[in-house]
């Protein structure tokens, strides 16, 4: 006989005070600063359009969106015990930890809970009734792990989405949208009408 328990938390995101610049070059990086000292008020999660999961994995291979992303969420693996002064990161690195998250997203949990949850440090400090994270890329792992095991994690019907990872909000969602579900519609309405001129001509 198996007893199971139901917890609801919250999680509390003490993002890391710092300022992020680009350094473009043909290996562009970011310039992290911290900025005083680490605030002591968890980060309000309604300023953002997106999850912190969702936005990396939908995450351009451009620069500047890097840098855009950073400035929102923080640097995935820069949590404020590893940010003690400045330091330049490789681009390349958020891009590494996207391209993780996706293979995940796409099915490959294995490595994803015995690696990311191997190396990363869940929690800061539990309590009875939150989680303290103050690492984005913890959040992140967290924020998906939480989705995946509701089943709300998905990738749009529209091969064309720009961005294709999403988090269902209702049963057999299959796209991200509803201009992605007309679309893909229109064309198999249009495809069907094809097929049928076709074999009427002959």
């Amino acid at each position: 006989m198996q007893s199971h328990y139901a917890i609801t938390t919250v999680i509390h995101y003490y993002k890391p005070p710092c300022n992020v610049a680009l350094l473009p070059g043909p290996h562009p990086r970011l310039r992290v600063t911290p900025v005083g000292a680490p605030g002591e008020t968890a980060f309000d999660f309604s300023r953002w359009k997106d999850a912190p999961h969702v936005a990396l994995a939908n995450l351009r291979d451009d620069p500047k969106a890097v840098l855009q992303f950073t400035r929102t969420y923080g640097v995935p693996g820069q949590g404020r015990g590893k940010v003690g002064k400045a330091r330049t990161i490789p681009v390349r690195e958020v891009f590494d930890h996207r391209d993780f998250l996706r293979r995940a997203w796409e099915g490959d949990t294995y490595n994803f809970f015995a690696i990311a949850f191997g190396e990363t440090r869940l929690l800061v400090q539990p309590t009875w009734m939150g989680l303290f994270v103050d690492d984005p890329w913890t959040l992140v792992l967290v924020m998906f792990a939480r989705d995946l095991a509701e089943k709300r994690i998905k990738k749009c019907g529209n091969p064309d989405c720009p961005a294709p990872y999403f988090c269902a909000v209702r049963q057999g969602q299959k796209f991200c949208s509803q201009r992605c579900a007309v679309l893909i519609n229109v064309r198999q309405f249009r495809a069907r009408e094809a097929d049928l001129k076709a074999k009427g001509g002959k």
